[in-house]
């Protein structure tokens, strides 16, 4: 997300100073021609906007940090927002949540692309004392690299995210942990799309599940007893109710498709 977000801004004619707690990734992308890297935060004490770009789990503590040694307006590009924000509602003048609903499974400089935010949704999850001006240059820098921004609470942020991005990663991940070595080799299409997500990082992944475990909770209950439902049907051969089953998975896809449309 962080070399993605360098390469967009930089192709947008905007200045990027990078740093990274591995010195060498930073500079790697500033081989690429995507900013300068700066080894301090205090390097980058006149910044307009710092982006944190780490595991949810560091936001809150990285963000103290660009408080205290600069003068930016902070965001960030984390999966949950509710922990996060509430842990850093005493630096409302300073930071504004941010999420992109993009990405990839994949990670690295080799894999950045400066085209990934472009026509691509970014949550933004301000403060209730976060100022409008601050607000708004938030909003400024998404659609500078062509990103569309949409505000809600940082609560009914974790709600909507748990059900269109953590859920199907888990559903990805029991999908593809049940595959046995007998079955591999049959995987076609099907199996690829439903799930490539599973191939994300362990680390990353446990960090954004454990910060939404309270919105999870209750989608995982309803989950069991969405299949539960399947398993009983089959157990009494009962056609009708899995036609039902698989008419509602089916309605769920189009109100994806519909929405992308809108």
């Amino acid at each position: 997300m962080g070399g993605s977000l360098a390469a967009a801004l930089t192709a947008a004619g905007v200045p990027v100073l990078l740093h990274h707690y591995r010195p060498e990734v930073a500079h790697a992308a500033a081989a690429r021609g995507w900013g300068t890297a700066v080894d301090t935060f205090t390097a980058a004490a006149e910044a307009r906007i710092a982006v944190v770009c780490t595991p949810v789990s560091i936001i809150a503590r990285t963000v103290r940090t660009l408080v205290a040694e600069t003068h930016a307006i902070i965001t960030d590009v984390g999966s949950t927002k509710g922990e996060v924000c509430a842990e850093l509602n005493a630096e409302a003048l300073r930071f504004v949540g941010s999420h992109p609903m993009c990405g990839s499974h994949l990670q690295g400089l080799s894999h950045a692309d400066a085209g990934l935010y472009q026509q691509r949704l970014t949550l933004v999850t301000p403060l209730e004392k976060t100022p409008e001006a601050s607000i708004h240059l938030i909003e400024a820098l998404w659609r500078t690299v062509g990103a569309r921004t949409q505000r809600l609470t940082p609560t009914m942020h974790d709600r909507v995210v748990a059900e269109a991005s953590h859920l199907p990663h888990i559903m990805a991940s029991v999908t593809a942990s049940l595959l046995s070595p007998e079955a591999a080799p049959a995987c076609a299409s099907g199996f690829r799309d439903a799930t490539r997500i599973a191939g994300g990082s362990p680390d990353l992944w446990l960090d954004i599940l454990m910060s939404n475990r309270d919105a999870l909770g209750p989608l995982l209950s309803r989950s069991r007893e969405r299949l539960e439902a399947l398993e009983a049907a089959l157990r009494r051969g009962d056609t009708a109710t899995l036609k039902e089953w698989l008419a509602a998975g089916k309605a769920g896809r189009q109100r994806f498709e519909d929405a992308q449309l809108g």
